[in-house]
């Protein structure tokens, strides 16, 4: 064969060598596809409910990786498989080891405890939402056996993931997201109550979540008795805070040492101010001193006098021209009648309520308003004032009147029914209170 002919054939063969060699890498898969694809494939597992083959694959994946993105997408597939099998024990076995992660202090840890505690609440409402579905009542006595106990077991894990947020609330840096978790869990929970007993007990878990979030993000301010100023700072906080409005003045009789734990009412004495001079002496009633009149007023008087009986004038001509005078004018005799009367001194009622005021200094258990989400998606912000009854425990019983934005006065309500009050006394005896709180809410 001649040079040129073997030269050309190694020069294709070269060329098609390189070629097949270029796409054979470019299409070899990477490690990132392959799990990719294993992941794909666990998940369509899921969709015809072949659960099993779904957690072999899934866990084998966890294992043979240590990508933590890749750990937080398995935790929530794993879980779900685990509820949706109605393996209970496997879920809360699952749930305590990322748990104990968190006590370790293993990276990631706390976002992959909470993300299959999200899951465990997802599938906690998708249950009760099915047995609503079916026009069952989770709380149906007469329930099959079978789905009473499923229904048991999935309150039970939730009160795991409550009683782990408890643990973790305990922590600062996780105060917040615990405080998210127990609320969500609590609402679940209570979608699952047995009676209306266990969801009230529940419906009142939340609360105490909320509030427990609320003390978290916000500074409870001190009470004081300065009054509000007329412009005031926007904080960044986005929790209501109380705010004094009004001075209460404070006994001066008590000693130095002792402390005023209740507000004595005391009787106030009205006294005519025209009764009494500066210097507190009585004020002697000067002779009046008439003013010359016009003719037609002289006139007028005249005329009046002819109109009296005789009798009357004869005795009127008896006494001097400046007493008659005096006693042609019927209104000034009034006021000086009205000047010799005593004076009155008023006294209180005992069965009515003791006005206090501002109840701010008085309170000894305080509960900061929850910002409606509603009125916060909206940027409401204000003063609300809420007027009360206190009765002679110190407790609310009664809210008389509320002012202020509409969006807000529900919360500012809910708030001031849990505060408690230094009861209040009169001449020693415990009675009732009126007053009121303002709390501004800021954004």
């Amino acid at each position: 064969m001649p040079l040129n002919v073997r030269r050309l054939f190694a020069s294709l063969f070269l060329v098609v060598f390189s070629f097949i060699i270029i796409n054979a890498q470019q299409t070899a898969p990477t490690s990132g596809d392959v799990m990719r694809g294993r992941i794909s494939k666990a998940k369509a597992f899921i969709a015809v409910k072949n659960y099993n083959a779904a957690i072999f694959e899934l866990e084998n994946i966890r294992r043979e990786t240590n990508d933590q993105t890749v750990h937080g997408v398995l935790n929530v597939l794993l879980m779900n498989c685990y509820l949706e099998q109605g393996d209970y024990k496997r879920a809360q076995d699952f749930l305590a080891t990322l748990f104990n992660d968190i006590k370790l202090n293993k990276p990631n840890a706390a976002t992959n405890y909470y993300s299959a505690a999200g899951q465990i609440i997802k599938g906690a409402r998708n249950q009760s939402e099915r047995y609503k579905a079916l026009g069952l009542m989770v709380s149906d006595r007469n329930l099959p056996t079978e789905a009473a106990t499923d229904l048991e077991k999935m309150r039970e894990t939730l009160e795991k993931v409550a009683e782990q947020s408890k643990t973790l609330g305990k922590d600062a840096k996780q105060t917040s997201n615990a405080s998210m978790l127990l609320e969500e869990t609590s609402s679940a929970r209570s979608l699952l109550a047995r009676d209306d007993y266990d969801a009230k007990r529940w419906k009142d878990q939340v609360a105490d979540s909320r509030e427990m979030l609320v003390n978290s993000r916000s500074t409870v301010l001190n009470a004081t008795n300065e009054v509000m100023p007329e412009t005031t700072t926007v904080s960044n906080t986005t929790v209501a805070s109380n705010m004094p409005t009004n001075t209460l003045p404070i006994p001066t009789n008590t000693k130095p040492e002792e402390t005023v734990t209740t507000f004595q009412p005391v009787k106030e004495t009205k006294t005519n101010p025209d009764l009494t001079a500066k210097n507190d002496k009585p004020v002697i009633n000067e002779p009046v001193r008439e003013t010359p009149k016009p003719a037609e007023e002289v006139k007028k008087t005249e005329e009046t006098t002819k109109t009296v009986p005789d009798s009357t004038v004869a005795a009127n001509q008896n006494q001097p021209k400046r007493e008659r005078l005096v006693n042609n004018k019927p209104d000034e005799n009034k006021e000086a009648k009205k000047e010799e009367t005593p004076v009155k001194t008023e006294t209180v009622d005992v069965n009515s309520p003791l006005n206090v005021g501002s109840l701010l200094e008085f309170a000894v258990l305080k509960s900061n308003p929850v910002y409606p989400p509603t009125a916060r998606t909206l940027r409401q912000t204000g003063i609300v004032r809420v007027e009360v009854i206190v009765d002679e425990e110190g407790k609310v019983t009664e809210v008389q009147k509320l002012s202020g934005p509409a969006l807000l006065q529900t919360a500012a309500r809910d708030a001031v029914r849990k505060w408690k009050f230094k009861p209040f006394t009169r001449d020693g005896q415990p009675v009732k209170a009126t007053g009121f709180l303002s709390f501004n809410f800021n954004l």
